[in-house]
Formats: structure tokens, C-alpha cells, sequence
């Protein structure tokens, strides 16, 4: 059978049609039908023919078609069933692909990368065109398994882009940045319109790649501590950090305590936490660590 064209929007329409496929908006069903923006995702994962890819959404298989040649194999991941006699038929001319039904939320990566590790079958890339639904939390679960990963490429929507990159004291600093600026080092690779994806959604979006650290660049103690400290800091971005850490950590530890803490790493405690780097956050954390022991 011949390989079918999935970035035209003619045989695309033609695929939904003759399946009877309505895309659903909550699902996040913008399918990508664009070759130019398919070849930048394609370039951004440095692929060579030993590759295990990680797919997160199949959608109608235009990146996991493109992908199969290039690679050993695709593992791809989709919630909608409906779309099987669809995939059945686009990706019909491949034999190293493998669709996995299932929620990616309720999937159980941690497991599923050790049971591939055990058989030597190691996937350390992971690619994905995500819903905005679930990006944040997705790529927060994806990062803390750094232990397995080594490049992470997705299209998001630009504003998530646009936060994973974000500096401190600007309006898209917070949680998301940090924890993205912690496991990897997150790049822009290019912006898409939405005139690139059938159907289109009402916003821009952004092809992003992290290059995911094994070892955290800074040293911040207990993680959990840390990203503690984090969430206190960003619970009422407006507050002054003394008073968001003294009222998070109630009954842990004094007010007075975090004060000298502040003075000891040479943060002024009148600062707002979303000013602070994440040099600053492991440092802190550190120190708070070393009192709370």
C-alpha cells in the first residue's frame, strides 16, 4: 500500500471523512499538517537509526510515520480508540511501530522505561504534540524521570513554551520554570502558527526542546525541600519571601530561623520570590535543609 501524504490537508480531510472522525477540542485534536514544521520537530531530535522514540498523542501517525524510517522504533501513546481503523490504515506500510491505547496521565511511565531499560530496549527521547490539558503536568511527570531521558521535543501551546524558558521577575516566571530549569536546559526551536494544524486552534504554538540533565546542575539538598521552598514562594507571587516561607513552614521552623537563613546565603528577605534564580532557590534550600535536620 502506498505511503499516504498526512501533511496534506486534502488527505487528511479525506482520512476524517471516510472514518467518520469528528476531533474533539478537548482532546486537543489539532493534527499538524505542515511538512516544513514536521521536519524542524524531526531535526530538533538528533535521530540515528539505534533510536527508541517515545510518542505522546498518534493522532492520525504524521509524526509517527515520518518518524518510523529513521528510527528502530516508535512507541506511540494515544487516549482515542476511535482513531484505531484510522491508524490501521496510515500507518499500515510500517513494521517498527507500536500504538499503545491509554490516558498518558494515567499511564505509568516510571515503570514503562524500567521494564524497557531491563530489556535493554532504552528510549531516551520523547516527542509529542501535547493538548494544553495536560502539558504542564506532563512535562513536569516527564522531567522528574530524568533518570531515563535524554531529549524531550514538543509542540505546545507558545504561552507554555513561552513559561518553561521564562527568567526571574517576569510575568511567566513560577513553578513551571523552575522545575523545567532544574532538570534541563530548556530552547525555542521555532514558533507555529496556527494556520499550520486542521483543524485550527485559536492560538499560537511553539516547538520547544529540553535538553534533559542526568544531574541536576545545582546542588539543592533534598528535592523535596527544595521544591517546597519553590511552591511557598510562588503561593502569593506579591508577598515578601520572608513572610511566604514563615507561613508555609509554620510550626517547622521559626520565623526569626528563616530571617537568618535569608541573611546567611545573602537573600534579602524583603525580595519576592519570583525574583529569585534557581541558584538561589538551591542555595536557600540547602541552608534550610542543614537547619531543619
Amino acid at each position: 500500500m502506498n505511503k499516504l501524504n498526512l501533511t496534506s490537508p486534502t488527505e487528511v480531510t479525506r482520512l476524517l471523512t471516510k472514518y467518520d472522525f469528528k476531533c474533539k477540542k478537548r482532546l486537543g485534536q489539532n493534527f499538524l499538517v505542515d511538512q516544513n514544521t514536521l521536519q524542524i520537530i524531526i531535526n530538533s531530535l538528533q535521530l540515528n537509526k539505534e533510536d527508541r522514540i517515545l510518542e505522546i498523542g498518534t493522532g492520525i501517525g504524521t509524526l509517527t510515520s515520518a518518524l518510523s524510517p529513521l528510527v528502530n522504533q516508535v512507541i506511540s501513546v494515544e487516549k482515542d480508540k476511535r482513531l484505531t481503523p484510522l491508524l490501521e490504515e496510515s500507518l499500515s506500510s510500517f513494521n517498527n511501530i507500536e500504538i499503545i491505547f491509554e490516558d498518558i496521565m494515567k499511564f505509568d511511565l516510571a515503570n514503562f522505561f524500567e521494564q524497557k531499560r531491563e530489556k535493554g530496549e532504552n528510549i531516551e527521547k520523547i516527542v509529542g504534540n501535547l493538548p494544553y490539558y495536560i502539558s504542564i503536568p506532563l512535562i513536569s511527570q516527564i522531567l522528574e524521570l530524568n533518570r531515563y531521558l535524554r531529549l524531550a521535543v514538543f509542540l505546545v501551546q507558545k504561552e507554555v513554551g513561552e513559561r518553561l524558558m521564562a527568567k526571574p521577575g517576569g510575568k511567566d516566571y513560577g513553578i513551571l520554570s523552575l522545575v523545567a530549569q532544574y532538570y534541563s536546559k530548556p530552547q525555542k526551536v521555532h514558533i507555529v502558527p496556527s494556520t499550520v494544524f486542521y483543524p485550527q486552534p485559536k492560538v499560537s504554538s511553539m516547538i520547544i526542546k529540553l535538553d534533559i540533565y542526568k544531574k541536576p546542575q545545582v546542588q539543592a539538598g533534598s528535592e523535596k525541600l527544595f521544591f517546597n521552598i519553590i511552591r511557598a514562594s510562588f503561593q502569593q507571587r506579591r508577598k515578601r519571601l520572608i513572610n511566604s516561607l514563615s507561613n508555609y513552614f509554620k510550626g517547622e521552623i521559626a520565623k526569626t530561623e528563616i530571617e537568618n537563613i535569608l541573611t546567611e546565603v545573602s537573600i534579602d528577605k524583603n525580595r519576592r520570590g519570583e525574583t529569585l534564580t534557581l541558584e538561589e532557590f538551591a542555595k536557600l534550600s540547602t541552608a534550610m535543609g542543614n537547619k531543619l535536620l
